[in-house]
Formats: structure tokens, C-alpha cells, sequence
């Protein structure tokens, strides 16, 4: 039988200060959780301290066994265990050590960046938690001096980590301090940079008569559907035109006006080709200030940007031939003399796009308020004696209820009836985005009114339901920003008929929506 060294012993009783050389008190403690019932307090106890010290099955086994029985044998095997351990734990420490100084002779302490590098590799062998690691790299110098193995080295390394992490090493305090310095200098250089820069007085700008007339619209169009079309109609060319939009910026910010707003509600809408509809809301989202919707406004905002938009064009990129404009405005006759056609690289315009293309936004503008092409109204502000704005023509409301305050009733066949525009209505709230909930939410609705109508008897769920549900689904979906769908002559409607089915009007699948969403 193996008896332990006075080293062995020094290790032992520093890694286990509670151990005994006769007696194993884990062991003891093991029997006394089972006998009072702690099962799981004892089966912790022992796959976390006794299968530690005893990692073989076979000796621990025997261990266990020969302590049940008061076997004069456990004292041999306990002895032999211990010896064991304590050579386990003398190579693992002569391991730790070699790992933590290794590199310790190498290092230069007059280098800061060597020192910084060395001490965060071992700060990360050994601890997350630096101070602790103070703690466990003494310990080990402790464990050099004892063993006598590489004990110098050991003590240097202890002393760096200890110095490193309090920031008292001389080298890394001098580094800190060069790097504070440095950092100083850069932010005073900086500071007195920008005290010697040039301000920018974007007060002292002066904007010519023509600038402003392509920024601003004539002050007598107080409608504010009137005023969403005129701005679109008179930043709608000009949102590809970078020094428009630069001129339009340093106004706003010289007046602090939103015209650099709108016209960037333009110029996004166009960059990102979105519907009129959705450029004309974005616009009219950023004149009005608060929420604003009325059913009759919306209806003439449509209708006049739709009757507008068709006189405006963007302008022809070369002039036309004078031959070429004068044959398209003389009557063709037999005896038509021989005229030189144009190059084929140079584009054809039409005669109406020639004429109109220069000056078809100012006179958008000026006759938006016109309520029929038959019906010319004139007249005469202030605005138009503007020494910068000449040319301009005021702009002359719809008629005389409409600039009285008063809505007129607006005929059916102009009325959007999309399936949005149905759900705004119905819901009262105009602007609000409603296609994701409506979407995700109509096919219990959808069903609903389904079921309500059926003409056939028959299961419940059925084939040719689920078919009858997919048609109102995709023609909901299609048709959803469709102003002029029409659900009565379409091909769903009559499909829908030959299953059986009988819904004459899309009105009661949206309520049947509201209903289920809470928003009625």
C-alpha cells in the first residue's frame, strides 16, 4: 500500500480543506441523505463530489461498498484513492503553470501593446470575472513555490495579471495617457476648424421672379383639394430635376415653408411609381396638418386631377420641323406637295403634345377650378399684378356652391368604387390603411354572406363553397384600388351564379367585415 508525501498532503488539504486520511466525510454524508430520505440530495452530492475524487467505477465502487459494511479494507482502498488523487492533481497543477508562464520571458513590459495582448489571452484562460483572476494566478504561484517548479516565472506572471488588472502597470498607464493626449489634440484641431468655417446665411439668398413662380402657386386657391392639385400639376415634371429640388429646399428653409415637403411627397411617389391616388394623398397628407376627409372633396379631387392629368405632359426634348407642324394643320388634299419627312432617330410628336407640352401645367393650374370644357370662367386677382409671378392666372374654385362652402352632389359614373374606396366610406376613416386587416380577416366574411345566399342544399363545407369563396377572395384582391370594377358584369359574378350562389352587391361582405373586426 502507497503512502501519501508531505507534498501530496499540502495539496491535497489545499484543494479540499475538509479532507481526512482515514475517513472521507462525502462519503459519510452520502449514507446519512439516503438514510434520512434525500435521495436527490444525496445522488447530487455524489455525482458532483465523490465521482470527482474517485473517477474510477471499479475503486469507487469498493470504496462505497467496504464503508456499508464496516470492512476493515475500506482504510486500504481510501488510502490508495487518496495517493491517486493527489498525483492527479500535482499534473494537472505543473500543467496550469507551464500554460500561464510560458510566455512570460518573451514578453518586453516596455511594449504596451505585448503587455495588452499577453494579459487579455490569460485574463481569458482563466476568468471572465478579472479580479478573481487576481485570485487564482497567486494561488498558483503559491502552488510554483511549493512544488518548486518554475516558481520565477509563476510569481512575474501573478504579479502582471494583478498589476494589469488595477491599472497600475507604468506601461499601460503610459499608453492610456498618450492615447488621451492624442485624442485631445484631435478634438481641439476639430474645434478650432469649425470656428474658422464659413457659415452658410441662407437668409442673404435672393430667388429670382422665375424661381419663384415654378415654387409657388397662385395664392387664390384656398380650396384644399384645389391646392393638392396644383402643387402635383406644378412639381409633377419637375420631380426628376436636381436643381428644382435644390432651389425648392433652400426656399423652405429660408421662409420655413413646406414646399420641399410636397415636392418630395412628389418625387418619392413618381421615383417609386406609385399610383395618382397615393401621390395625391401624400401630398394632401402634407398640406393638411391634422385629419381631414370629406366624401365630396375626395370625389372632385379624383375627378379633376383625372381630367387634368391628360393635358399634362412632360416637354418635347427637340422642336418640331415647320414643314412637319404645318402638314398636320393644313387639310390633306390629292395634290399634296412632296415635304421631307423627319430622321427616324428624332421622335414624332403629336400636333396636341407639340402645342400644349410647354405650357400645359400653368394652364392646369389656372383652370383647374373649371367645372366643364364648355364652360370658361375668368377673372382677374391681385396675384396675377405679382411683379414675380407674372403670367400666372389665378385660380377660379368650381363653381359658385362649391367656393360658397356648399358640396354639390357629384353624379354616380364619377365616383371611385374600388374596394377601397367602398371600405373608407363604410368606415369613415378615408386615409387610413386598411388592406392587410381586410385581407387577413374577409373570408370568415366572406363565408358568412356565402353560406346567407346559397341556393343549394347540401354539407356545409363543400367543394364548390370553398371554390364560390376563392372567386370573391381573388376578385377582393384584383380589384381592391379598381376604380372602375364592376361586380355585377363580372366573370366571378357569373361564376359564382353557376354554383349556386346569389351575392348581387359587394357591400354586405365588407359590413359582414366591419362587423367581425369591430370597426362599426
Amino acid at each position: 500500500m502507497r503512502s501519501l508525501s508531505d507534498l501530496q498532503k499540502r495539496i491535497l488539504t489545499e484543494e479540499y480543506p475538509h479532507i481526512s486520511l482515514d475517513h472521507d466525510s462525502d462519503v459519510e454524508r452520502y449514507f446519512d441523505l439516503r438514510r434520512s430520505g434525500r435521495q436527490t440530495d444525496a445522488l447530487n452530492l455524489y455525482n458532483s463530489k465523490i465521482v470527482q475524487k474517485y473517477p474510477k467505477a471499479e475503486q469507487r465502487k469498493l470504496l462505497i461498498q467496504y464503508y456499508r459494511s464496516n470492512d476493515p479494507r475500506f482504510a486500504e482502498i481510501l488510502q490508495e484513492s487518496l495517493v491517486e488523487l493527489a498525483d492527479r492533481l500535482l499534473n494537472k497543477t505543473r500543467y496550469i503553470i507551464s500554460l500561464l508562464s510560458k510566455d512570460i520571458d518573451t514578453v518586453n513590459l516596455s511594449d504596451a501593446y505585448a503587455v495588452i495582448r499577453l494579459a487579455e489571452n490569460l485574463l481569458a484562460v482563466i476568468s471572465p470575472d478579472r479580479y478573481a483572476a487576481i485570485g487564482f494566478a497567486e494561488k498558483y504561484a503559491r502552488y510554483a513555490k511549493l512544488l518548486n517548479f518554475q516558481e520565477v516565472q509563476m510569481e512575474r506572471t501573478a504579479e502582471l495579471i494583478r498589476l494589469y488588472v488595477t491599472e497600475t502597470l507604468d506601461s499601460v498607464q503610459e499608453l492610456k495617457k498618450e492615447r488621451e493626449e492624442r485624442r485631445r489634440k484631435t478634438l481641439r484641431k476639430r474645434i478650432e476648424g469649425r470656428r474658422f468655417q464659413p457659415n452658410f446665411n441662407v437668409s442673404q439668398i435672393v430667388f429670382s421672379a422665375e424661381d419663384i413662380n415654378k415654387i409657388l402657386i397662385p395664392s387664390g386657391i384656398t380650396r384644399i383639394e384645389d391646392q393638392v392639385i396644383a402643387y402635383a400639376l406644378k412639381y409633377w415634371n419637375k420631380a426628376s430635376d436636381p436643381s428644382f429640388e435644390k432651389i425648392i429646399v433652400l426656399y423652405s428653409k429660408k421662409y420655413h415653408t413646406q414646399h420641399a415637403d410636397i415636392y418630395q411627397a412628389v418625387k418619392n411617389g413618381r421615383d417609386h411609381a406609385w399610383k395618382d391616388e397615393e401621390i395625391l394623398n401624400a401630398v394632401l397628407a402634407t398640406v393638411v396638418k391634422g385629419y381631414y376627409y370629406s366624401i365630396s372633396g375626395d370625389a372632385y379631387l379624383q375627378r379633376t386631377w383625372a381630367r387634368y392629368k391628360q393635358n399634362l405632359a412632360p416637354a418635347p426634348e427637340a422642336e418640331p420641323l415647320p414643314a412637319e407642324t404645318e402638314s398636320r394643320t393644313v387639310p390633306r388634299s390629292q395634290k399634296r406637295p412632296y415635304t421631307r419627312k423627319a430622321p427616324a432617330n428624332k421622335r414624332r410628336l403629336p400636333s396636341k403634345i407639340c402645342k400644349q407640352g410647354k405650357t400645359a401645367a400653368a394652364a392646369g393650374i389656372a383652370q383647374i377650378g373649371s367645372s366643364s370644357p364648355k364652360k370658361e370662367i375668368r377673372s382677374t386677382h391681385a396675384y396675377s399684378k405679382h411683379p414675380t409671378r407674372k403670367g400666372v392666372r389665378s385660380f377660379i374654385p368650381e363653381d359658385k356652391a362649391l367656393r360658397n362652402g356648399y358640396t354639390r352632389a357629384v353624379p354616380e359614373a364619377h365616383l371611385s368604387n374600388s374596394i377601397a374606396d367602398m371600405i373608407k366610406k363604410m368606415t369613415g376613416k378615408t386615409y387610413t390603411v386598411y388592406k392587410e386587416l381586410f385581407f387577413k380577416n374577409v373570408r370568415p366574411a366572406i363565408r358568412s354572406v356565402l353560406s346567407a345566399s346559397s341556393s343549394r342544399k347540401g354539407l356545409f363545407f363543400d367543394a364548390k363553397q370553398n371554390d364560390a369563396e376563392e372567386l370573391v377572395y381573388q376578385f377582393l384582391f384584383a380589384h381592391y384600388n379598381d376604380p372602375y370594377q364592376n361586380w355585377q358584369q363580372s366573370s366571378e359574378c357569373k361564376k359564382l351564379s353557376d354554383l349556386g350562389y346569389n351575392i348581387p352587391e359587394i357591400e354586405p361582405i365588407i359590413q359582414s367585415w366591419m362587423k367581425t373586426s369591430a370597426l362599426q
